[in-house]
């Protein structure tokens, strides 16, 4: 057993020997091989340039930061206004708010507007742009304060101190990204700075001497989360809502003529709503005119008054109704009924547009104090408003001891309840859409107080008309936008801009004490901006009137300083931000204004109502709507959920990176341009990210390539580039793709950008100019007037391709300028120029070209080798020989410019007048192969082929200059 053991692992070794044996010979004949193949290596023009294709995630960051500085980022903004023509392209800022760290919103607007400027400015156009912040509002002051202060001092104090840490980081992440702009302070605006409060307070002045700003004891929405009114901009409306429905029935003291046959009934009418704690400011019953009415009779005798058209919808809540009498709802004119709390009480019906018959009873309960149609009712039949709602959404005194200090929305409903009693005939719980607080996420209320209000209803009809001059974009998507803008303008009459909160600019007003009633005037808002210089932003709540104003002020109204107190109030900040196009952009009109979509009803309106009202237009020219980053699965980012993106980690890595990998500054912009703008969703994903650092790897390769051919491999060639047909039609294709970049760049289409550029790198310049002429850029003398040409196209494609990247990848544009062989180091890539010929635009050449790479498609098609070891034959129809011998001149060539497209080593072209359709056929070379080129075309001595042997003999210094 052990013989046979050992002599089998004898043989074993004997064969692995001989098998050894045979595997170091093969390796030695490929070395050999290998040797012979590159014997003439070092004579290949390859292209060389120290441009990388791949960076490790350190080099990435440390690469974004060195672009930044080397290219001179921070002072791009100040140069081109020195340098560059005007007249400016004003983009003017929508500030973003001064609170919370930046976020994928933050990415998204502030990158698409750098895109756009970039553009104008890498094409030799001035822009003005001046970043700002939203510095005042209940966010930051709720953040701001953490106990129960009071002081209006300390609180502003503590806000202006939370804004200004909020601001430095913000503002550390958008230079991050590459944004273009004066960042020091005096380059920036914020709505909490003197001299911005100052212009506002000018302009609130303005508007009240126009009779646009008024003050009046009207409903407003109101917080009692956050104890101030909000105006609809500010809610969000929760669609789980839940609200107790009630039927009930109030009794009715009189009946109309019609039905005096039964005076001696008892009679009710019957009343729907959703907020039952609101009858205890009950003072009317609303009718519709024109609707016919009921008077129905219910299983216990009593009758009751209900819609027709809504008998059959109640019977299941309230039992059956059988109908008596009908009547029309305006023979309820002057019938009066007992009040739901306060039986003694008698209230009138009233005739009302704003009842319909689509839901409920037909009669609506109607509360002025906390209801806009409600509010409007009473103004008509001239009712004073009883409002029993205190700022804390509790019931005050007026409402009667059993509801005094009770909260409405919560234990105020269930007391109601419960003091009706029988008369509740139906309640329900409901789920529908309520307004909340958009900042505390509680619900809000409908309440009358004495707030200040812009007039909308007397400047609707120009804002409305002035939309129509306004250019909105995308395009495709102007109808669906205009009527978000018209949404807000057309369907509210008035606009509250008072906030009873201490963290903003003052509505600079004065109260009598003793009337109450309210003053300001031009003269007043002078003085007290003079205050704001001489004592600074927080003097009306830091000084006394009279040191504020001045007694001359008041001796020449006849008013007693003593009588007088300042107003509470501060300005909305939607207000605030919307008057910044009087104080920012230059004449108060911007050329864009870029922000997303839910803009609409806030800043877009904001501005566009106070500019109207102010100067008569419009506050900009254009509008660019992005959308909202979403996750993955197109839920909106929130922390509580955990699916908030930070677009530092995007740029840096996260602690886990293979979840969070780094991606650079070039992925987060190329994603924004390519993803931000033609959707109202913006999906934040890693299949999104992991596809965009792919296209930014393909942008890379080329740009590789392209330095890598223009390495100067010799100085002061002065020999005229002979341009071939495929360069002249690569030029016009490069002529067409700076037109498309134009085009898309103008109409603000960064999506159709980002697919333009993939394309015509992957197409045009990879697989066709690159692919057809590496054998004249590599194998060619180095003086050959058609390689001259061929290195000539190539500085054209990369001068415009780095150009057109520009404005959405600055660092990676920067980054191959500094590798482009005839840059000047010192002087970055937007600092240059870069002109298109006209010449380039030959449409003719494509006729030329058509033919043959037709052919190349066909070649392409029936070969799955290498195409340069054929020789192809082609019968070409009398139209297409026409076009094919512009390519070659001769019957048989295997150095004309058609070998060079079809990529075949040789060709037979014939024209053949019995075909219809050009053909080509190919077949096995018959020549030996040029050990240099790798093309197969008769060789001489050396192995190598005519155009090589001519090359090597001119060329004796290739590898020295290299």
């Amino acid at each position: 057993m052990y013989r046979f053991l050992i002599r089998r692992t004898l043989v074993t070794c004997r064969v692995r020997s001989k098998n050894n044996d045979k595997l170091t010979n093969t390796v030695k004949l490929k070395i050999t091989q290998s040797k012979k193949r590159h014997k003439y290596s070092e004579t290949i023009l390859l292209p060389r340039t120290k441009f990388q294709v791949q960076l490790s995630d350190k080099e990435r960051i440390e690469k974004d930061e060195y672009l930044s500085k080397k290219c001179g980022f921070s002072e791009l903004y100040e140069w081109q206004r020195k340098h560059l023509p005007g007249p400016d392209f004003i983009l003017h800022d929508g500030p973003p708010y001064a609170n919370g760290i930046p976020h994928m919103g933050h990415a998204i607007n502030k990158i698409l507007k750098d895109i756009t400027l970039r553009y104008k400015v890498i094409y030799a156009n001035r822009v003005h742009y001046v970043p700002g912040w939203d510095c005042h509002g209940l966010p930051i002051e709720l953040k701001a304060i953490h106990d129960n202060c009071q002081d209006p001092l300390e609180i502003r104090r503590k806000a202006r101190k939370y804004a200004e840490e909020a601001i430095v980081k913000q503002k550390e992440a958008f230079q991050s990204w590459g944004v273009m702009a004066d960042w020091n302070e005096s380059g920036c605006y914020f709505t909490n700075q003197s001299s911005y409060m100052k212009n506002q307070l000018c302009q609130f002045v303005k508007l009240y001497e126009k009779g646009i700003v008024f003050r009046d004891f009207m409903p407003v929405h109101w917080s009692p989360s956050s104890r101030t009114a909000l105006a609809e901009s500010e809610l969000e409306y929760n669609k789980q809502h839940e609200s107790k429905a009630v039927i009930m029935r109030l009794r009715v003291d009189n009946l109309p003529e019609r039905l005096s046959s039964f005076n001696n009934h008892t009679v009710y009418a019957l009343v729907w709503t959703t907020t039952p704690w609101t009858l205890v400011a009950n003072q009317a019953l609303a009718f519709s005119a024109d609707t016919m009415y009921s008077l129905a009779e219910d299983c216990k005798g009593n009758l009751n008054i209900v819609a027709d058209e809504l008998l059959k919808a109640i019977e299941p809540k309230v039992g059956p109704l059988r109908p008596l009498r009908s009547f029309e709802g305006r023979e309820l004119e002057g019938s009066t009924y007992f009040h739901p709390l306060k039986k003694e009480k008698k209230c009138p019906f009233l005739a009302a547009r704003h009842v319909t018959t689509n839901l409920g009873t037909g009669l609506v309960h109607t509360a002025p104090a906390h209801g806009s149609e409600d509010f409007l009712v009473a103004l008509e039949n001239n009712i004073d408003i009883l409002s029993v709602v205190n700022e804390e959404g509790r019931y005050t005194e007026r409402a009667g001891s059993d509801f005094h200090g009770l909260e409405v929305l919560t234990e105020g409903v269930d007391k109601v309840l419960n003091v009706m009693g029988q008369d509740v005939l139906h309640v329900e719980t409901i789920t529908h859409s309520y307004p909340y607080d958009w900042r505390t996420k509680q619900p809000v209320l409908i309440r009358a107080s004495s707030q200040w209000f812009i007039d909308i209803n007397s400047i609707r009809e120009k804002l409305v008309d002035s939309i129509a001059d306004v250019k909105i974009y995308p395009r495709s998507n102007r109808t669906s936008f205009t009527n978000a803008l018209l949404a807000g303008i057309k369907n509210r009459p008035y606009w509250c801009i008072s906030r009873q909160r201490s963290w903003g600019t003052p509505i600079p007003v004065l109260y009598c004490k003793t009337t109450g009633k309210g003053f300001t005037n031009k003269e007043l808002v002078e003085r007290l901006c003079q205050s704001i210089d001489r004592y600074g932003s927080d003097c009306w709540w830091e000084y006394s009137v009279k040191d504020l104003i001045g007694l001359d002020v008041f001796e020449k109204m006849n008013i007693a300083v003593d009588d007088v107190e300042k107003g509470q109030d501060i300005m909305d900040i939607w207000f605030d931000s919307g008057i910044s196009w009087s104080i920012v952009p230059p004449k108060g009109k911007a050329t864009l204004c870029l922000e997303g979509y839910d803009q609409f009803s806030g800043w877009f309106q904001s501005s566009l109502i106070t500019s109207v009202a102010l100067q008569g237009c419009p506050p900009y020219s254009a509008l660019f709507v992005h959308g909202f980053a979403v996750d993955e699965n197109c839920l909106k980012m929130s922390k509580s959920v955990g699916n908030v993106v930070n677009p530092q980690e995007l740029l840096l890595g996260g602690s886990d990176l293979e979840k969070k990998p780094t991606y650079g500054i070039d992925v987060l912009r190329w994603w924004v341009a390519n993803h931000g703008s033609q959707h109202t969703q913006v999906p934040v994903s890693k299949d999104l990210l992991d596809g965009c650092k792919q296209c930014i790897h393909k942008i890379r390769l080329i740009l590789r390539f392209l330095l890598g051919v223009l390495h100067p491999y010799c100085q002061d060639i002065n020999c005229e580039p002979r341009y071939r047909i495929i360069d002249k039609y690569m030029l016009y294709l490069l002529y067409r793709y700076n037109e498309q970049m134009q085009q898309h760049y103008s109409n603000y289409e960064y999506h159709c950008a980002g697919k333009t550029i993939m394309h015509f790198i992957a197409n045009d310049v990879s697989a066709f100019y690159c692919t057809l002429t590496k054998d004249r850029l590599y194998c060619d003398e180095i003086t050959s007037s058609t390689r001259i040409a061929a290195v000539q196209v190539i500085k054209e494609v990369f001068n415009v391709l780095v150009r057109t990247i520009a404005p959405i990848v600055p660092h990676l544009a920067e980054e191959s300028w500094l590798h482009y062989p005839e840059s000047q180091a010192s002087i970055p890539l937007h600092h240059t120029q870069c002109k298109v010929s006209e010449s380039w635009n030959d449409p003719d050449i494509v006729k030329r070209m058509e033919t043959a790479l037709r052919l190349r498609n066909n070649v392409l098609n029936i070969v799955d080798k290498t195409t340069w070891k054929l020789h192809g034959i082609v019968k070409a129809t009398r139209e297409d020989f026409f076009f094919l011998s512009v390519l070659q001149d001769k019957e048989e060539s295997s150095v004309s410019e058609l070998c060079e497209i079809l990529q075949l080593s040789s060709i037979t072209l014939t024209e053949d007048d019995t075909i219809n359709e050009t053909q080509i056929h190919v077949r096995d070379i018959q020549e030996v192969l040029c050990e240099r080129c790798r093309r197969y075309r008769g060789t001489r001595e050396n192995g190598l082929c005519p155009r090589c042997v001519d090359v090597l003999d001119k060329d004796t210094s290739i590898t020295a200059v290299a």
